[in-house]
């Protein structure tokens, strides 16, 4: 999100409420040194939610922030969100990093596109550290329909996927040898599911990355229909649409 003047951001808080809700931030976890995930405590009863719908937060006068929450639960209130503090230094991850229990904020309600499919037999999420919330959302949705999932992760350290219960694919940043391997790996274990498109694949995180895979899984016999993106960040740009881990504006 592009930063806006002050005035122009309190009149939105002021002349749209129902889009805004006070929350508590009622627990902090630092899973790694550059992951915080946070547990947020509000009232949910009215608000509509799907995998990868972005909440916002507003980091100072300016800059809004967008995330992608999990274990969304309406009953008791409660979300996760899970940041990738990538720079101390970056006006969002330093606003981040300074959250403590008891703190309260206003978040802009969950929003975004339909992204996830529930048709799909096998549900297949593709990213990076900004895509974990993501994939952690669009697992819990895919089991309660007893349906499968699997994911692919470009992270710095593998035992993170272990800590938060995603198994599946990993590999070192950047590694595109070993990114392409193991979807290749996973089009010959299930290639008639794929070629019964029953297969969705979501790709988050880096748009530049997320293009190219788009493009190599469509070379593969993916159908375009079975193929949902999301860049989260671009190198080097600004306000890139969605997360921080969901982080807009992260890099």
């Amino acid at each position: 999100m592009s930063s806006l003047p002050k005035w122009i951001n309190d009149a939105v808080e002021n002349l749209l409420p129902s889009k805004f809700k006070d929350c508590t931030i009622t627990e902090t976890n630092y899973i790694t040194n550059y992951l915080k995930q946070i547990t947020f405590v509000t009232d949910l009863s009215d608000i509509y939610f799907e995998p990868a719908y972005a909440v916002g937060f507003r980091i100072n006068d300016r800059d809004f922030r967008n995330y992608s929450p999990f274990h969304f639960n309406k009953e008791k209130g409660s979300f996760d969100v899970l940041f990738h503090i990538h720079d101390t230094d970056a006006v969002g991850c330093n606003f981040i990093n300074r959250l403590s229990v008891g703190e309260s904020l206003k978040m802009i309600i969950p929003r975004g596109k339909r992204f996830f499919d529930p048709d799909a037999k096998i549900h297949f999420s593709i990213g990076d550290e900004t895509s974990l919330g993501s994939s952690i959302s669009i697992q819990e949705t895919a089991e309660e329909s007893n349906a499968s999932f699997v994911c692919l992760h470009e992270v710095e350290d593998p035992f993170v996927l272990e800590n938060l219960g995603l198994y599946g694919y990993y590999t070192s940043k950047n590694n595109w040898m070993s990114i392409l391997n193991q979807i290749n790996e996973f089009l010959r274990e299930e290639k008639k599911a794929v070629e019964n498109d029953e297969v969705t694949f979501y790709l988050t995180g880096n748009g530049k990355t997320m293009s190219f895979l788009r493009r190599y899984l469509k070379e593969k016999g993916v159908r375009s229909a079975n193929i949902r993106s999301q860049a989260y960040w671009i190198e080097g740009k600004k306000g890139c649409k969605y997360h921080c881990t969901a982080a807009l504006n992260r890099r």
